[in-house]
């Protein structure tokens, strides 16, 4: 015979024990009266505000992320006339007006004038190193233009701010700057540059050129991710090892193609020598394989860069600096040395063929490049010869290929330079201390990372490639 089972007993009769102790012993309790209230209020478990939530990186916009220029600090200017950019030329003005950006000086001569950089609407000195990130008083955006030349604000300060911000640069004059901000500002909207048909251009000289290496680890390397992308049908490489690298093959590709990325490797201009004025007129221009310079003019005639993305690993691509980051390294008497010491003659500046392109009519989005040499031991490790490429490949094809801000996809690729300045550091200790081959591996360590310090964009840091769909 079965029982029926029993009614539950309510709530309200219930008697509540909690794994709580106090010193009046275990907690108990009952229901409240109104206990229906709590019930029927919603529930609240993973309501968005009250959960913290990280600034999208991308979104320079954003106060907690923000945007900045940089500009030199004339004399005779108040500071309340520095604390606005109504000294630059009128595009930058205009685009710091639309984007409500952050004035900041750089100020020569000063004491902290490599440390930091002066906030006049907040009444402060920034610590460029390690100052919080934002638009708000004593912050540091973390995208930053400069808008001077080098010799107004040095690549020092550019190169300074690399391995902490994203930072680009617009050295134009006032045609150009007008022709880059306003299609930066329509976000290049017409842009006619195709996402699916990225070129690669490697030229290769053979018998141990570094061309070869440069072709290798990286214009070869690049290839091998874009040809699998099955959104860049019309991927193309001008392998210099196999076919005509030359600069009339790079201009016809450019026109047939209109890509939206650009990746070049060869040697720089950086002569002749005993000629200053031709030499400044060529400098870092893209040395093709028959060692004949392209000239950007003609690039132009045929191919409007518009919206484009160019890396170019060559020597003084994207221009030169006095004194060199290298000065003293190599004999003055042997060809490396005669290059630097020459070249830094001609004084800090930015070389000509990003000039030409990103102040053309329809400009180019950005251009990467670099103001010092590149080294074959500084691309890999000469006890191992481990490729040390990696970083960049992934800042052109995971970050500029993904979409990213063209300064935030380069941020992997100055990660590596407070590693190895601090393992400089390590082995100057070491050396001191006896040891007989620290010399050697602190040289190898500052100058791997003055490489990749100098490694610069120019153009403004938040210029992306919009993605395919």
């Amino acid at each position: 015979m079965s029982s029926a089972t029993p009614a539950p007993t309510p709530l309200r009769d219930l008697s509540v024990r909690a794994n709580a102790f106090t010193d009046e012993g275990p907690a108990t309790g009952t229901f409240a009266d109104t206990f229906g209230r709590w019930t029927v209020g919603t529930a609240e478990f993973g309501v968005r505000q009250l959960v913290p939530t990280a600034a999208d990186p991308t979104d320079w916009a954003n106060p907690r992320i923000g945007w900045g220029v940089i500009l030199p600090e004339p004399e005779g200017l108040e500071p309340a006339a520095l604390r606005t950019a109504d000294d630059a030329p009128e595009p930058i003005r205009d685009l710091v007006r639309a984007r409500g950006g952050k004035v900041l000086r750089y100020r020569p001569g000063t004491s902290l004038a490599q440390w930091v950089l002066r906030d006049y609407a907040s009444e402060g000195d920034l610590f460029t190193a390690a100052s919080p990130q934002g638009m708000g008083p004593k912050e540091l955006p973390l995208y930053l233009l400069i808008a001077a030349s080098p010799a107004e604000v040095p690549w020092q300060v550019q190169y300074a701010l690399n391995p902490v911000r994203h930072v680009g640069r617009l050295d134009l004059d006032e045609e150009g700057l007008g022709n880059y901000v306003t299609a930066l500002q329509s976000g290049w909207a017409d842009s006619q540059a195709q996402y699916a048909a990225p070129l690669v251009w490697s030229v290769d000289h053979g018998g141990g050129d570094i061309t070869t290496l440069m072709r290798e680890v990286i214009g070869a390397a690049l290839w091998a991710q874009l040809k699998d992308d099955g959104d860049m049908p019309g991927a193309r490489f001008i392998d210099g090892s196999e076919a005509d690298a030359s600069g009339a093959a790079l201009a016809a590709a450019l026109a047939e193609l209109r890509p939206a990325l650009v990746v070049t490797t060869s040697h720089g201009k950086t002569g002749p020598l005993s000629d200053p004025e031709a030499m400044q007129r060529e400098l870092g221009w893209l040395v093709d394989g028959s060692q004949q310079v392209v000239d950007p003019a003609t690039l132009i005639k045929a191919w409007s860069p518009d919206g484009a993305v160019w890396f170019a690993q060559a020597c003084c691509s994207a221009g030169a600096d006095q004194p060199s980051a290298y000065e003293g390294l190599f004999a003055a008497s042997g060809s490396v040395g005669r290059v630097l010491t020459e070249v830094a003659r001609l004084g800090a500046q930015t070389a000509p063929t990003p000039r030409a392109l990103l102040g053309a009519t329809r400009p180019l989005r950005a251009f990467i490049g670099q103001v010092e040499p590149t080294f074959n031991w500084t691309m890999e490790f000469p006890s191992t010869r481990q490729d040390l490429t990696s970083s960049l490949r992934r800042a052109v094809y995971d970050g500029i290929c993904g979409g990213q801000p063209v300064g935030l996809a380069m941020a992997g690729y100055y990660d590596p330079i407070g590693s190895l300045l601090v393992n400089h550091g390590r082995q100057l200790r070491d050396f001191n201390d006896g040891a007989t081959n620290a010399l050697d591996l602190a040289t190898y360590s500052k100058a791997t990372a003055y490489d990749r310090a100098s490694t610069v964009l120019l153009g403004d840091p938040t210029a992306a490639i919009p993605l395919p769909g």
